[in-house]
């Protein structure tokens, strides 16, 4: 008989990050998410107004596809992995003694990381109930808070006009804006904390109701004026 795995509750070793990085990098597919990208996808989904199940999620994380997982084992070894991490995200985030810090992957032969794929991932999971996040993009000092996020999505755009610096920013601002994420994180859990309340309180009365996924053709949120898979939902990434 194979051993138990651990609690859900229990937080990953070092050991285990790496191995749960291992697989998300054998997963294939043009969008498939890789670790800081899963990391940034759970953010949103965690500090976001709706709630959104794993089997919605799980999926999206190897890019839509069937299951990469040849074997039962495989499979439940991932979920064990992600799901303790979804929620050492999730206890950080509400816990008033504890800081959030993103899941930063430097690139091979960088020291210091670019951040890109988190602020994508993240915008991946506000994607997933678009219209629930209405509320943060009405206000100029609500949408405020998600400006780290949407300054590194677009970092490399394909359209010069869209891409948020002419030159690749220097190591004392990329430190700056990477900060940033994790304030935007926390800011938009505290933000969306009384709508995951209203939430929870629907969910017990039979009465759910979860966030529209954001249309292909639809504008995108960030406010460019393009449509969103010709913006935020095209991000090129380097």
């Amino acid at each position: 008989m194979k051993p138990d795995r651990p609690g859900l509750d229990e937080s990953l070793t070092d050991a285990e990050y790496d191995r749960l990085e291992a697989i998300i990098g054998n997963f294939e597919g043009e969008d498939v998410m890789n670790a800081e990208e899963m990391d940034g996808f759970f953010a949103a989904l965690i500090c976001g107004p709706a709630t959104i199940l794993p089997s919605v999620y799980l999926d999206e994380i190897w890019g839509g596809q069937e299951t990469p997982f040849a074997t039962t084992d495989g499979l439940n070894e991932y979920l064990n992995l992600a799901m303790r991490h979804w929620n050492f995200v999730a206890r950080t985030l509400a816990s008033p003694d504890m800081v959030y810090l993103p899941w930063l992957v430097p690139e091979e032969g960088e020291e210091v990381p670019r951040g890109n794929r988190w602020a994508r991932g993240f915008l991946r999971g506000i994607g997933l109930s678009r219209e629930a996040w209405d509320d943060i993009f009405e206000e100029e000092n609500d949408f405020a808070i998600l400006l780290p996020v949407f300054a590194l999505v677009h970092e490399n755009d394909s359209d010069p006009e869209t891409r948020t610096w002419n030159t690749a920013p220097d190591r004392e601002l990329r430190m700056e804006v990477l900060a940033g994420l994790a304030v935007s994180a926390q800011r938009a859990y505290e933000f969306f904390r009384p709508h995951r309340t209203r939430e929870a309180r629907r969910e017990q009365t039979g009465a759910r109701r979860v966030g529209q996924k954001i249309g292909r053709n639809a504008l995108c949120p960030c406010g460019s004026g393009k449509k969103y898979k010709h913006c935020c939902g095209n991000a090129t990434l380097q």
